[in-house]
């Protein structure tokens, strides 16, 4: 996986002072009002409402607290009573998704703040049906949304067997609620754009599963859709990564309000003008060189309790070296969000943020995440190659297939090296701008991107080891933002792009990545430390490979390998570069470690990407076809590939 390391742009950079930070005093607590149970209409000064399909055992339902009114509600906290736990996956959004497993009466009760900060609380009651109908169709999603963001839904097919659904379609149409243009109406899974709206507004939308003998079964999803709050005139977060709803973990942690003001706010400049100093919020690694797990927890945001939860579990259970805490100590705070995508790292603000999709544990979890593609994912489609990647282990995929239809959970130690890999590389991100030699000096009247040191890790390769390759380069700007190829470029084969690279001292073609905005290759830097680490920690190799084009609807395991390499980190001419880097980032990882590395092994041209998984088949002269399973995975990477741009 790719990551974009987002940069604060020359605008960004002009004229902007930064003032220290220090302790405003405490505003006296606003007033507390008690609302009767809460109506389905907006009344006489009410302040919210509540709307809710009817609720039956066993079919998800979508519960939501709409604001009367434009003004916003904010620090919401759901709980629930009832003769079974419904276990919504989030208890602080205005929108709850949650699947009854007894029927009964369930009470609901709610705490908020209105637009000018008065708190609120109040009750609803709602019974749950039995379910005499098992089979059926069952809509799910994450139930909210900002107006203009990206989000996709699914159709589930309930209690029917495949012979059943043989020839069977499913459609979505919209029921009530604003305008909507729906992408690929046709389609189990839905995507679609929020329609722009002045105040809060319910989206109903309905899928229906025809079968091949003419019967149906359809099932309503009931979407809120908000305006952004406070969104600035030219947005830091702009078109191309628009920021998304998430909140502090720790609603009342000590930084609490500074995160939920400097970190993901729609209402942050472009210009910079409002962006938080190190001394309002500094790194972690200017409070503690190692932070502590309590500590790294006090900076997270998340638009999903979950996602907290397994961050922390997985901190505490799957970093046994210490390195993913030591490296945080380079950043100001971690998002993690089902709409982030692609993950990054941004010097305007000091944080990483991260794709929740790498974090999940169980279905429902999965379900609350986006399913709408990168952006970037159309990019360079009129190039005559592709450059497939994975992570192995004993000549099999390091990661299990998990395909989104089947639904199943997975366990934390299967994230281990999905999410760790991202970590290294948006980590490496982060120390490069703002390496550990540097934390001890950073000035507090100073924003992240003013505290840069000179002579950062990426500025030495550039300077003392660079890559050669210009034509590279050149492809990368079409790969990774977008420019039009030329006809030189059209007209390179797999063979070309092979011969360029392999020649190179690089060990991923997103190393070529590099901004017109910038003179120094970040990537580069960043893909050095991820598959270093993954394998010294992992014990995983990395498959990189040039193929002819996937176009889509093929595989990349049906695609001769023209030119690939297992574990091309362990290089020697990649070597130096290594310990460069290192030594800069992770100044505890012992140039010495590098010699556990494994030797480069070539990939066999000629066989297919599928069949060069198992290099002990291909090395006895006996290439296999990929197992099911496997197919599955490889499946599952080239969405992967497509949704994250690389």
């Amino acid at each position: 996986m790719r990551r974009w390391a987002w940069m604060a742009v020359a605008a960004l950079l002009a004229g902007c002072g930064g003032g220290g930070g220090g302790d405003a005093p405490s505003p006296p607590p606003p007033p507390s009002t008690t609302i009767p149970p809460l109506s389905a209409q907006c009344e006489a000064n009410s302040v919210a409402r509540f709307d809710s399909e009817p609720l039956v055992v066993g079919r998800s339902t979508e519960l939501h607290l709409l604001a009367c009114g434009s003004g916003a509600l904010s620090r919401l906290r759901w709980a629930l009573a009832g003769p079974s736990q419904m276990a919504p996956l989030s208890t602080r959004s205005q929108s709850l998704s949650f699947t009854p497993t007894l029927p009964g009466a369930h009470r609901f009760s709610v705490r908020f703040s209105d637009a000018q900060g008065r708190e609120h609380s109040g009750s609803i009651e709602l019974s749950v049906a039995a379910n005499d109908l098992p089979r059926g169709l069952l809509t799910r999603g994450e139930p909210s949304s900002w107006s203009g963001d990206r989000l996709s839904l699914r159709a589930w097919p309930l209690g029917f067997s495949d012979t059943e659904l043989a020839g069977s379609r499913t459609r979505w149409e919209r029921v009530s609620g604003p305008d909507v243009t729906i992408d690929q109406p046709e389609d189990a899974r839905l995507l679609l754009t929020a329609p722009t709206v002045s105040r809060d507004e319910l989206l109903v939308l309905r899928a229906t599963l025809t079968r091949s003998d003419g019967s149906a079964v359809s099932d309503e999803f009931r979407l809120l859709v908000q305006p952004p709050p406070n969104a600035a005139a030219d947005p830091l977060f702009g078109a191309g990564n628009r920021s998304s709803r998430v909140v502090p973990w720790l609603e009342d942690g000590p930084l609490a309000a500074l995160l939920a003001r400097c970190i993901y706010n729609p209402a942050l400049q472009r210009s910079g003008s409002n962006l938080c100093t190190l001394g309002e919020l500094p790194l972690l690694g200017q409070v503690s060189g190692t932070p502590s797990v309590e500590q790294i927890m006090q900076r997270v945001l998340v638009s999903h309790d979950w996602q907290a939860e397994v961050f922390e579990h997985f901190l505490r259970e799957q970093d046994p070296s210490g390195d993913l805490r030591r490296m945080l100590a380079a950043t100001t705070a971690i998002v993690i969000g089902g709409r982030v995508r692609p993950a990054f790292y941004w010097s305007a603000t000091g944080a990483i943020y991260l794709d929740a999709a790498y974090l999940w544990l169980t279905p429902e979890q999965r379900d609350t995440l986006s399913e709408a593609p990168d952006p970037r994912s159309a990019y360079g489609q009129d190039l005559r190659y592709s450059s497939p990647w994975r992570y192995v282990k004993d000549n099999a995929h390091a990661t299990p297939a998990r395909p989104v239809t089947e639904r199943g959970r997975r366990e934390l130690a299967e994230i281990r090296v999905e999410l760790g890999r991202l970590l290294y590389h948006e980590l490496a991100h982060a120390a490069d701008f703002l390496p550990p030699r540097a934390h001890p000096f950073l000035a507090a009247n100073r924003r992240v991107y003013e505290a840069i040191p000179s002579n950062t890790a990426s500025e030495q390769l550039q300077r003392q080891l660079p890559f050669f390759s210009q034509e590279m380069v050149g492809l990368g700007k079409v790969l990774f933002f977008g420019d039009a190829s030329n006809a030189q470029q059209r007209a390179y084969t797999p063979e070309d792009v092979a011969q360029f690279f392999s020649q190179d001292r690089v060990n991923d073609d997103y190393s070529y990545s590099l901004p017109s905005s910038s003179s120094v290759p970040r990537e580069d830097a960043a893909m050095l430390v991820e598959e270093a680490m993954v394998q010294l920690r992992y014990g995983v190799l990395r498959d990189f490979a040039f193929v002819p084009r996937v176009a889509e609807g093929e595989s990349s395991a049906d695609k001769p390998v023209v030119w690939g390499q297992r574990g091309r980190i362990g290089e020697p001419l990649l070597r130096p570069r290594l310990e460069l880097v290192l030594a800069e980032l992770m100044p505890w990882v012992p140039a010495t470690e590098l010699a556990a590395l494994a030797a480069p092994q070539m990939l066999r041209p000629g066989l297919t990407w599928g069949q060069n998984l198992d290099q002990a088949a291909v090395a006895a002269n006996r290439p296999r076809p990929l197992l099911a399973a496997e197919r599955l995975r490889e499946r599952e990477l080239d969405l992967e590939r497509a949704r994250h741009a690389r």
